[in-house]
């Protein structure tokens, strides 16, 4: 249920208040529940008072604290996101990979905040077949995805081999197909590397692991 702009949750629990009165009053003798702002009420009043950035939401978000345990945290996920900051981001897809309320992500792309679909991914390259791009691959770690990138080494060592892309080794910044154990064949200088499995993290560097050399595409 919306409600307007106008309302806020001062209002709605005075309404509740002389509900109850009233009803305490027409009856005598017998007892009526006070009527309470909703859960969806109380959001919609966190969203509202965020909108014209006037306003105190804290006892709002606390109402929704102390009762509403989903819709505090889509409002917290909505409130952090819904202003200006040096962490921005445009595409709606990305903030989902972050693990950002779905809902959340609703509320924000109706405010303008965020977009979804190509116009937000039409920024970077496109990569065979659709992969996803080894610099959006930070964002999705710990699923599993399709993950392409401009070869930048392939690196054999005791341990096996450690493919690069996008940036080579020792730099933070790149991400690492890792083969344990294995050796692969030489791969030509300027390919790009696609594979697919489960992303993870490693003191901060971007991975996948893979058993298969054959599972490892190679587009010229």
């Amino acid at each position: 249920m919306k409600i307007p702009a106008r309302i806020t949750v001062a209002s709605l629990i005075a309404l509740a208040l002389v509900a109850s009165m009233t009803a305490c009053a027409g009856v005598s003798g017998s007892s009526s529940a006070s009527v309470a702002p909703s859960c969806s009420q109380l959001l919609a009043a966190a969203v509202q008072y965020q909108k014209p950035g006037i306003g105190d939401g804290d006892s709002t978000l606390q109402a929704l604290s102390d009762n509403c345990s989903d819709e505090y945290e889509i409002a917290v996920d909505y409130l952090a996101h819904s202003t200006d900051s040096a962490f921005s981001i445009d595409s709606c897809d990305e903030l989902l990979g972050y693990g950002i309320r779905a809902e959340s992500v609703d509320l924000l792309a109706q405010d303008g905040r965020c977009t979804f679909g190509e116009s937000a991914a039409a920024v970077g390259p496109e990569w065979p077949d659709g992969g996803l791009g080894w610099d959006e691959a930070r964002g999705h770690a710990g699923t599993v995805q399709r993950v392409c990138g401009p070869l930048m080494s392939a690196r054999e060592t005791a341990d096996g081999t450690f493919v690069n892309v996008g940036q080579d080794y020792p730099s933070a910044d790149r991400f690492t197909f890792i083969f344990w154990n294995v050796s692969l064949e030489p791969i030509e200088p300027g390919a790009t590397v696609c594979g697919s499995g489960e992303i993870y993290l490693y003191e901060g560097v971007t991975q996948m692991e893979m058993s298969d050399p054959a599972a490892l595409e190679i587009w010229r």
